[in-house]
């Protein structure tokens, strides 16, 4: 598709939001907008997704990560698991800027985009920690632990449950969920619910796990 200016991004990104239940101001549309002006530069140098076209970013990226916020609920301390190249964290940071969001991955390029990136949105509420998840011990545990899920559920369920409080839970984003990934779930982790997403021009289905020690 034909290259994007800066406005030209921001309506297409209100577009996209008319279309979903989250809502986003005009000053997170034009932080959003930034945000994907950044990762596609960025992308060029340190490869940090395979998506090259920004209005498919829009999409795959920032929306796929938006429609998540309903599911924060309560939850103050937020931890991405897995960040990657800063989704969907930095996308919730930017939405919810009363929450406290840390993103975490083992990956150090890609960890120095989402760190420019942060600091070039005035993102005060993220924080960012270079380690793998198993070696992670954070003090005081979050609220919540939420990941576009890179690795089976039980994988994730032992990896990201020991980073929580007793009140908190996982959740995980995923493009496919079978049956045989739940069933493989040990009796120690519940499902407290899967609910299915709606991510605006996607035309595939996205699903949401809850999960939480039992």
């Amino acid at each position: 598709m034909a290259y994007l200016n800066k406005v030209e991004l921001q309506d297409y990104l209100s577009k996209l939001f008319a279309q979903c239940t989250v809502k986003a101001s005009l000053e997170q549309i034009e932080k959003l907008a930034t945000l994907l002006q950044l990762l596609k530069t960025w992308s060029k140098a340190l490869n940090l997704t395979a998506i090259t076209d920004i209005e498919d970013m829009a999409v795959l990226h920032v929306m796929d990560s938006a429609v998540a916020v309903p599911l924060l609920g309560k939850a103050q301390r937020i931890a991405d698991i897995g960040t990657g190249a800063g989704f969907p964290g930095l996308v919730l940071a930017i939405l919810c800027p009363d929450k406290e969001f840390t993103l975490i991955d083992a990956v150090a390029k890609k960890l120095s985009f989402v760190r420019t990136a942060a600091v070039q949105l005035g993102l005060t509420n993220v924080t960012i920690v270079h380690t793998r998840v198993e070696d992670f011990h954070p003090d005081p545990l979050f609220d919540l632990a939420v990941n576009r899920a890179f690795a089976p559920l039980e994988r994730m369920s032992n990896w990201c449950l020991p980073l929580i409080a007793p009140h908190g839970h996982l959740l995980a984003l995923k493009a496919h969920l079978s049956k045989e990934e739940l069933q493989a779930l040990p009796p120690t982790v519940k499902i407290d619910k899967i609910e299915t997403l709606q991510v605006p021009a996607l035309d595939a289905v996205r699903q949401a796990v809850v999960l939480s020690r039992v």
